[in-house]
């Protein structure tokens, strides 16, 4: 099935989908033409869905994405990972990882899989602008001050499962990977992310002046 664009608000009920028809809902959609782009799909689309169940479909999605490739265009992949981490799509990962209703355990597996999504699809294929942004969504609630460290809580714990992610990316040997990490920890505040961008650099001696400026930039919470 081939979701085409709408403008339209339309609702739909994910709750007995599949993980294959989870799949198909999110990535096999037409792609808008570009004076279109910035009216997404998502915008106009509720969801009805089962936290639970989708919350352990985004962790075998991020387990094992290379599928995604051989199904879906690089058009059609950039434009559901603009979605996945958006706030405005009921079902997205961003609300799934704040749902309070589901046990912390498996909110964390949600992010911490993260990782092996950058590893084992956005290493070798960075596609256009979402990989990049991916942390924008994620992180930022830290940066405008929607999150708080010192409030403790969830605040502190996601924090840090955030910081924890993003250091297991920042490992990989990818330039993609480890600036998508870059950017995010420029944004999410976390107190280490000095000291972890510290042993970065001089771990990679080899990194150009633009990265290594990136990356001071980073930590010093810096970047756009």
């Amino acid at each position: 099935m081939l979701y085409t664009f709408q403008m339209k608000t339309q609702s739909i009920d994910i709750s007995r989908y599949s993980f294959n028809e989870f799949v198909t809902f999110l990535f096999d959609r037409e792609v808008p033409p570009e004076t279109a782009k910035r009216d997404r799909w998502y915008w106009h689309t509720e969801v009805a869905y089962v936290p639970e169940i989708i919350c352990s479909y985004y962790v075998r999605l991020f387990q094992q994405p290379q599928f995604l490739r051989a199904r879906f265009s690089k058009p059609q992949l950039e434009q559901a990972f603009w979605a996945i981490p958006s706030k405005n799509l009921d079902c997205s990962a961003d609300r799934i990882m704040w749902d309070s209703d589901l046990p912390f355990a498996a909110r964390e597996e949600c992010v911490k899989t993260m990782a092996d999504l950058f590893r084992n699809l956005f290493a070798t294929e960075p596609l256009e602008t979402s990989v990049q942004m991916w942390w924008d969504a994620l992180c930022y609630d830290w940066e405008c001050g929607n999150k708080n460290r010192e409030r403790g809580g969830e605040d502190e714990q996601m924090q840090d499962v955030l910081f924890q992610t993003l250091t297991s990316i920042l490992a990989i040997d990818s330039d993609i990977c480890q600036g998508a990490a870059l950017h995010g920890l420029g944004h999410l505040h976390h107190p280490e992310t000095e000291n972890l961008i510290q042993r970065f650099i001089a771990q990679h001696p080899t990194l150009t002046k633009g990265q290594r400026d990136y990356a001071l930039a980073a930590a010093k919470f810096k970047v756009l």
